[in-house]
């Protein structure tokens, strides 16, 4: 990944690339939102829907339904693998069956919420930092009396404080841990290792929220210990609407009996066809994990691409792209702080280290007029990146002060901006972005 000629390699697998507005090529830098598709994926989707477009062969037995069955769960007899195998190898989980399809990384995260075994007063601890998918489900539990919120709230320099952590830990009433892995605000990557190993000594569970991490680095379930992990396919080259759900197979139920079960800790969240073994006028069994958890006609060609995607990424390396990524922000990091950090009124969001930010760059703009530079990007130089919030209202209301979540008018002194990366991405793009933003920088007379 360090020379020209193999990221050429892998940008051509990407018809977007090739795309021209005003005779420009796209200038992609919103990875964290959603990833480009290369053509693999797009293969994977379109087979399903012009060869075998039908249900799997749990439902109906016949040619193309089999079909179906063999790209998504594989077939040992044949030495072929399934997306859901691709996907437990992936990330080391124990088994396929630890491996839920559900509709993205939210989606995971609420089928926990609404299913934990919870009890009344149970604590569910949080970062500072979290998604809003990562935290409404939690205030609606608390909202209705059935647990509490607390958080763990970031040091002086915006790192993870374990002693803090601890802390919280020892009264003994936390009951779930759910974090982001990688925060989508700023980047930063919490020490998971060490989290889930404090967490699992005061006897709470652990769920993470990978959405930014799963798709940029190297992820072993089994090495973290963790008990549940949420990630989105969309944000790893992947087909928009499927998700993963990974839970420990002992937390998911396994045996063919009503939600009751004393080992099950998580209930599924829904029911209905697909999930139970048979059902009478006043009973139902369900079904063994993952099945029981995933209700109705399921994304067949968004799960079978999952796998196309999953293979792509590994095809490229997930250590070549965590190093690319880091390359990048480094660079677009030095340049930004050369031309502006003594400005005053722009501030690089997160760790100062872009080595602790991974793909994400985040900066406020803290000026006059702040607002509508995306825009301006786009329409100058098709240079894409996101501005607001990120869906991280919290964190921003705590920083800004609360009711904050965007300017509401020009006279406001205030935006935030991200760039985000991915494999595909290059130097050439960064100084683009560089020179783009210089020349709004100067329209608008901050320079």
């Amino acid at each position: 990944m360090n020379s020209r000629e193999s990221l050429e390699k892998y940008r051509v697998d990407f018809p977007s690339l090739n795309m021209r507005r005003n005779g420009k090529p796209p200038v992609y830098l919103d990875n964290a939102c959603t990833t480009l598709v290369p053509e693999p994926v797009i293969k994977a989707l379109n087979e399903y829907y012009t060869e075998y477009p039908s249900c799997n062969g749990e439902r109906s037995r016949h040619w193309f339904a089999e079909e179906v069955t063999i790209r998504t769960e594989g077939d040992s007899n044949k030495g072929i693998k399934g997306s859901r195998q691709i996907i437990a190898d992936f990330i080391n989980a124990g088994s396929d069956k630890e491996i839920i399809f559900t509709l993205n990384a939210s989606h995971s995260l609420n089928m926990v919420a609404l299913g934990f075994k919870f009890q009344l007063g149970d604590v569910v601890l949080l970062t500072d930092k979290e998604h809003n998918s990562n935290l409404v489900p939690w205030l609606r539990l608390q909202k209705s009396g059935l647990i509490k919120v607390d958080y763990i709230m970031s040091n002086y320099d915006g790192l993870f404080d374990l002693d803090a952590f601890e802390q919280k830990l020892k009264n003994r009433s936390v009951r779930l841990v759910s974090m982001a892995f990688t925060s989508n605000a700023t980047g930063y990557t919490i020490p998971a290792k060490e989290i889930i190993k404090l967490a699992h000594k005061y006897n709470a569970r652990v769920m993470l929220d990978g959405a930014q991490t799963v798709p940029h680095k190297s992820v072993d379930v089994q090495d973290l210990d963790v008990d549940f992990l949420a990630f989105s396919i969309h944000k790893m080259c992947g087909p928009r609407g499927v998700g993963i759900l990974y839970g420990k197979k002992e937390l998911l139920g396994h045996s063919l009996h009503e939600e009751d079960e004393m080992g099950c800790v998580v209930e599924p969240a829904m029911l209905g066809g697909g999930t139970v073994g048979d059902t009478t006028y006043q009973s139902y069994n369900l079904l063994n994990p993952p099945e029981r958890f995933e209700a109705g006609i399921q994304n067949y060609p968004g799960q079978i691409a999952s796998g196309a995607a999953v293979n792509y990424v590994r095809q490229v390396g997930m250590d070549k792209i965590t190093a690319h990524e880091t390359k990048l922000n480094k660079f677009l990091t030095e340049e930004l702080m050369k031309r502006y950090e003594g400005t005053g009124w722009f501030h690089i969001i997160g760790p100062q280290d872009a080595t602790k930010r991974g793909g994400i760059l985040t900066f406020e703009v803290q000026r006059p007029n702040a607002v509508g530079m995306a825009e301006e990007l786009s329409d100058k130089n098709n240079i894409m990146i996101r501005d607001g919030v990120f869906c991280a209202h919290s964190y921003f209301n705590d920083k800004f002060g609360v009711g904050w979540s965007r300017p509401r008018s020009h006279s406001e002194h205030r935006m935030v901006y991200r760039a985000s990366f991915y494999f595909y991405n290059t130097i050439e793009e960064c100084r683009s972005f560089l020179e783009t933003l210089d020349e709004i920088f100067r329209e608008r007379s901050y320079i």
